[in-house]
């Protein structure tokens, strides 16, 4: 039997089926997309830096200041702040929005993945020291 969102039968389905969609929406938040894998080759999510820094924080924080990981002169000398619109440029082409900078990631090229991956990335709560 079909029902019509309009239908009193019909509006309990439909608040079913978004309350569960909600569920699972809230049950994956703060886990990494499966995009995150390639990343945390070389990022922890918090914690000690690895071949590149730890990305604890990372959303509202000026580019190159993790304390205690070696930049390159690019990233160290950038004037960004890591925000929806850097990071996606960033994420996009590492070399055109910094250029000289060492990170031999190519870039993500699906815009979805990107937004995914930002939004995990926002998450991530600064170090207890940096609060």
């Amino acid at each position: 039997m079909r029902t019509s969102p309009r239908s009193p039968v019909g509006r309990w389905r439909w608040l079913g089926w978004l309350t569960t969609a909600a569920l699972l929406q809230a049950e994956d938040a703060g886990k990494p997309p499966p995009v995150f894998a390639a990343c945390h080759v070389c990022h922890e999510p918090a914690g000690n830096n690895k071949l590149g820094p730890n990305l604890a924080g990372i959303f509202g924080r000026k580019a190159g200041t993790v304390p205690g990981f070696r930049y390159s002169r690019a990233m160290a000398r950038a004037k960004i702040v890591w925000e929806e619109k850097s990071l996606d440029e960033f994420l996009a082409d590492p070399q055109r929005l910094v250029p000289g900078n060492i990170m031999p990631y190519p870039g993500l090229a699906d815009e979805r993945q990107r937004k995914a991956l930002i939004e995990y990335l926002k998450t991530l709560d600064p170090p207890e020291a940096a609060r």
